[in-house]
């Protein structure tokens, strides 16, 4: 018999969500945890959160102990740094930590991480220059100059916040077409500390002890350029944590997890909450009704002999 009714991959939102819906559903559920914590990319949000209904949080951070706390307070089971070696979704098994754990059903609720450009440097000087978080980290660039990578909303209020502390913040975007709202783009345009270069795709970032500037290629030119700066923000999205299932579930052209209106997924009895499969709106809220629709579908499911 499987260890679980639900095993769950992931403890960000999704996941906890699941996790709570489980204990409501009188389903056995577990959740299973890579990092050393649990929360996922709520411990990458560094700004207030007043849109998650009935708790206005200072940060991520804060509104994962709000979670942590109800699922404490259940007494519900999760494992955090768990040494995941990959999934066999046919048997709805996950291997962690030497063995094998299972359940009659699986949600995979490993959700998203930030891009990165994968160009030389940006690894190297992470911390030493390199940031993905112009919220957690403007004040210690105060007085430099600085680029932004990207073309969406985050890349705009990041030149935003930036250059409130910063004499100069340079925009650079890979197309001439910007995915930010119409007020984002209007208000940067406006801005006199803020310069726009579109058309350019980074190629390297360069320095010493910190970083001292950015590489450049005009997409249309090919010409190179080296600009000075002293940070480097890379704000150009997320990709979906689905590594471990590809060639085992379906995926769309750019890696989320497909899934129908009960979070089902194309294998029986596997089923994908919050980021990892794409939905209509990254957000927390989001993300926890992902979890309830799962689990209360799995409940279905299971009580008429499935799984």
């Amino acid at each position: 018999m499987p260890d679980y009714d639900v095993v769950i991959l992931g403890g960000g939102p999704g996941g906890l969500s699941a996790l709570l819906w489980c204990h409501s559903l009188n389903l056995q559920g577990v959740v299973l945890e890579r990092a050393p914590e649990l929360g996922g990319q709520l411990l990458q949000m560094h700004h207030r959160i007043l849109d998650y209904p009935g708790v206005v949080a200072a940060d991520g951070r804060d509104l994962r102990d709000h979670f942590v706390g109800h699922v404490r307070e259940l007494g519900l089971e999760w494992r955090a740094g768990c040494g995941i070696d990959g999934v066999d979704l046919d048997g709805r098994g996950v291997r962690c930590d030497g063995g094998t754990v299972g359940g009659r059903a699986l949600v995979l609720a490993t959700g998203a991480r930030k891009r990165r450009l994968g160009v030389p440097g940006e690894d190297e000087f992470e911390g030493r220059g390199v940031s993905f978080s112009a919220t957690r980290d403007h004040q210690a660039f105060a007085g430099r100059a600085v680029c932004v990578v990207g073309g969406g909303d985050s890349a705009f209020e990041n030149c935003l916040i930036l250059a409130r502390v910063c004499p100069q913040v340079t925009l650079l975007h890979r197309s001439d077409r910007f995915r930010a709202r119409p007020e984002w783009v209007a208000a940067v345009r406006s801005h006199p500390g803020i310069i726009i270069r579109a058309g350019v795709e980074v190629a390297a970032i360069h320095g010493g002890e910190w970083v001292t500037g950015v590489a450049v290629s005009d997409r249309r030119t090919g010409a190179q350029e080296e600009i000075p700066a002293q940070g480097v923000f890379v704000r150009i999205g997320v990709a979906p944590s689905t590594e471990m299932f590809r060639g085992q579930v379906a995926l769309d052209d750019e890696g989320y997890i497909t899934t129908d209106r009960r979070q089902r997924t194309s294998r029986p009895m596997v089923y994908a909450a919050g980021d990892v499969c794409r939905p209509v709106c990254l957000s927390v809220a989001v993300a926890a009704g992902h979890g309830a629709v799962a689990v209360k579908d799995i409940a279905n499911q299971l009580r008429q002999g499935r799984g």
